[in-house]
């Protein structure tokens, strides 16, 4: 092809047929019959010369992208957010359509996303800023808003945590957020659900602290300043629910920093079941997400948008899971080695 993209024109010349035939049958119409020799010359050729169709062209035949924009925070990146993102790909694959995301920041803005990609629909997985909604609404392209599904694995997850540590007879607790503006949407609603799991199990009023900037020796520093005074007095805290793995290796840090054996004098939970929490000394004991369960609930979402498909069912409280390992014991240490990467299922608050 002298290096230029493949046409119809030549898929058709190569095939011995017309551009219209090429066109009905890589396009998968029903609306005229060939035979099957003549569907096999076709795809061959195309194969041959690495055709694709223009995407454009078929868009407007189609009156349809075929595009889904996933519309994502500046958020840090993580080993969970790519795995979920993975996971709305495929999903998103499976009804037919490619997933295109676009980071929102300053200088790349939702409205001309819209301008140059025509998307068929929004996935919205957190809530979009006021004038991405009113974009969306004037260029009259269909939000589906999976915000609620992705809030309610952040609750169960948050609250698994406290009834993993409740389970052990941990009757004090610390919880260390993080202060982040960037992952408010996370910090907040992860704090909700345990301070509430608290409540519920009828555990002594946590001891909560929040940590200000990236997980690194200044906040190795600040958290051991914590832990000294969760850990002294009448009362002390014997586990800590962290924000996620990362803060939780801060933690296991920091306590080393303090003094204190983990688990022997303090348990720590992590969030994500990021690849560091098996490499720790002691190993992490973390909540892990299941997104492919997660992925099969939004490509039914979609459906229901987009092809009038019948309504997805919720997202399984299967969906997040403890594993156990040895950064967590009983309190007063018996065991102190828990099982390695063992999934456990504590009785749920709800």
């Amino acid at each position: 092809m002298n290096g230029r993209r493949a046409t119809a024109a030549d898929v058709a010349a190569a095939a011995g047929v017309s551009r219209s035939t090429v066109s009905y049958i890589l396009n998968g119409s029903d609306r005229q019959s060939f035979s099957p020799e003549t569907v096999a010359r076709v795809r061959a050729a195309a194969a041959e010369l690495a055709y694709l169709p223009h995407a454009a062209a078929r868009a407007l035949r189609k009156g349809q992208s075929g595009i889904v924009l996933l519309v994502l925070p500046d958020v840090p990146g993580s080993t969970n957010f790519a795995k979920l993102v993975a996971a709305l790909t495929d999903a998103v694959r499976a009804t037919g359509r490619s997933l295109v995301t676009l980071t929102v920041r300053p200088g790349n803005r939702l409205v001309d996303a819209l301008r140059d990609i025509s998307p068929q629909a929004l996935l919205e997985v957190l809530p979009l800023p006021e004038e991405d909604s009113a974009a969306a609404l004037a260029a009259n392209v269909p939000v589906v808003v999976v915000t609620s599904s992705i809030e309610s694995l952040d609750r169960a997850a948050g609250a698994l945590q406290v009834e993993h540590l409740a389970a052990l007879g941990h009757r004090r607790l610390g919880i260390l957020t993080v202060s982040d503006a960037q992952v408010h949407p996370f910090s907040a609603t992860r704090l909700t659900a345990a301070t509430a799991a608290v409540e519920k199990l009828g555990l002594a009023p946590p001891r909560v602290a929040s940590v200000t900037g990236p997980p690194d020796a200044r906040a190795i520093g600040a958290v051991a300043t914590t832990l000294r005074d969760w850990t002294t007095g009448e009362d002390p805290v014997t586990a800590v629910c962290c924000f996620n793995d990362l803060f939780a290796a801060v933690t296991v840090a920091a306590a080393r920093s303090a003094g204190l054996d983990v688990p022997g004098d303090l348990s720590i939970v992590g969030m994500d079941d990021e690849p560091l929490a098996g490499l720790l000394g002691p190993t992490l004991t973390t909540v892990r997400y299941d997104f492919t369960g997660t992925g099969a609930h939004i490509r039914e979402r979609l459906r229901h948008a987009l092809d009038d498909g019948p309504a997805a069912a919720p997202i399984s409280s299967d969906a997040v899971r403890v594993v156990e390992r040895e950064s967590t014991a009983p309190v007063g240490g018996e065991d102190a080695a828990g099982p390695a990467g063992r999934d456990v299922s504590p009785p749920r608050t709800s």
